[in-house]
């Protein structure tokens, strides 16, 4: 279990500048059958569903405890540093919910810069254009918006090479989809979407909710209330479903199959991380049922031919915690209220959807929580690894893993740049050098430190934010590679580190 640990190989952390595992520089992204295709080879979509809000960060307006609505392709160094670390995952997709909904000159800046992070770090992108789910869409002044909106998107984007797949609506079928004319319109503006980029497909995603009175399946192939049967759906490339029924899937890629000759993309999956018998976290929970469903994932993926050949993939839900999700409307307390109960999922029926992240987060707060800057990794990233990028497990050599006693931390952080400094404190078991590598957002070297721990006394490294050449560093996020090894022993962890004015 990673219990909060960065344990990544030597080499992997930083993939900025890995030609090969980048998108090509001109990717065609293509649907034949049930394949998704890019440049045309079989593509197998190995996502998360990444919307990392800071705790204290709402999607919402402002309130006592939540600031927002807040945007994280505004906030740089949230994804410069986090997609590294999902690239170590080995996933090679990102979906972004409503990221092409504002195509103001200021966000179209920052939506691009997001793209060629994204790139440099051989990760694609779906972008989701999010309709309101309580507009009526049989109203044309809405249809011409939604429409207008999404087509102007595509127009600012699809020259991108990190884009992978044109998403419009989320589990709008549980809302707007009741509407006879939802189906119609998204088949309307698929057709449109392709004529403005014929070069990646584009999807419309489904939810379900069987808990509801009554409850709402997913309406894929429904004939002929919906309208929604590939007869009628000749523009939509590819079906997504956001598929929560514990840790299995209970047969739904067998139905659709029978209910699509269309590729399906499973859009959301996962578990949280609550466990309400113990009340209390429960990592190895949560990875259990990742472990449960990704096999069953690939046990029907098309570009193997497996079981029902009708998926081309899956995107784990999610990337970090989001706080503020519960109706309490606190965005500094990590809540548990329960968003939804699957009675068939016998391990833990009740969802919270404050706690479906690979990767915790804590307040940012140097004083009273030093780990406050940096992503905690659940077992569930390690899992997710397992399946996607084994070999990053495997560590640096002959030599095993745990050299530290701990995680690595760094007191202050924030640290102020000119009057201050940060130090590293070093826990380890046996005698061994530590080396601490500094890197900038953009993964370019800043400066290197070292020292030698010889237990059971402590080792600290102190960076007083001053480059390699002895000018002080500008503001902002650094990454510090911290690796000890002795005879035995080799581990390397990361930190994320903080400089202000």
């Amino acid at each position: 279990m990673f219990e909060g640990r960065f344990r990544l190989s030597l080499g992997v952390f930083f993939l900025l500048t890995s030609v090969l595992s980048r998108p090509a520089a001109s990717a065609q992204v293509t649907v034949s059958g049930r394949e998704l295709l890019v440049n045309g080879q079989p593509f197998t979509v190995r996502g998360v569903d990444y919307s990392p809000y800071p705790v204290g960060s709402t999607a919402n307006g402002n309130s006592p405890n939540c600031v927002g609505p807040y945007f994280w392709w505004a906030d740089n160094p949230i994804f410069t540093a986090d997609f590294p670390l999902i690239k170590a995952m080995g996933a090679n997709t990102i979906r972004a919910y409503g990221i092409l909904n504002d195509t103001s000159t200021a966000t179209i800046l920052q939506v691009r810069a997001v793209l060629d992070a994204a790139n440099a770090n051989g990760l694609y992108v779906i972008m989701n254009y999010y309709p309101s789910h309580f507009i009526d869409p049989s109203i044309p002044a809405n249809q011409a918006m939604w429409q207008n909106g999404f087509l102007a998107a595509i127009n600012a984007y699809k020259d991108k090479p990190a884009v992978l797949i044109w998403e419009f609506g989320n589990e709008q079928n549980l809302d707007n989809g009741q509407y006879i004319g939802w189906y119609p319109f998204v088949n309307t503006v698929a057709g449109l979407a392709k004529s403005a980029d014929p070069d990646h497909p584009v999807m419309t995603v489904e939810g379900e909710c069987p808990t509801c009175s009554p409850a709402i399946p997913f309406t894929i192939g429904v004939q002929p209330l919906h309208n929604a049967d590939d007869a009628d759906m000749t523009n939509l490339d590819i079906w997504g479903v956001n598929v929560y029924r514990g840790p299995t899937f209970q047969g739904l890629f067998q139905t659709l199959a029978s209910t699509t000759s269309k590729p399906i993309l499973v859009t959301e999956f996962g578990k949280d991380a609550w466990h309400d018998a113990i009340n209390a976290e429960d990592q190895a929970m949560q990875a259990s049922h990742l472990n449960s469903q990704w096999g069953e994932i690939t046990g029907n993926l098309s570009a193997s031919g497996a079981g029902s050949q009708d998926l081309i993939g899956g995107v784990v839900f999610e990337w970090t915690d989001e706080w503020w999700k519960d109706t309490n409307n606190d965005c500094q307390t990590h809540g548990t209220q329960v968003l939804f109960t699957i009675p068939a999922d016998t391990v833990d029926p009740n969802y919270q959807n404050e706690w479906f992240g690979l990767a915790a987060i804590s307040p940012v707060n140097a004083v009273t929580n030093p780990d406050g800057t940096q992503r905690l990794l659940r077992s569930g990233y390690a899992t997710m690894q397992t399946f996607w990028n084994p070999a990053a497990q495997q560590g640096t050599g002959a030599a095993a893993t745990n050299f530290f006693s701990g995680t690595v931390h760094n007191y202050p952080n924030p640290f102020q740049l000119g009057a201050g400094s940060t130090k590293f404190v070093v826990l380890a078991e046996e005698a061994g050098p530590v080396d601490i590598r500094l890197y900038d957002a953009g993964g370019q070297f800043v400066t290197s430190l070292s020292g030698s721990v010889t237990p059971p006394a402590q080792l600290e490294i102190i960076w007083d934010g001053h480059n390699s050449q002895g000018a002080l560093v500008s503001p902002g996020l650094y990454i510090a590679k911290i690796h000890g090894h002795s005879a035995s022993h080799d581990e390397t962890q990361y930190r994320r580190v903080v400089g202000v004015k």
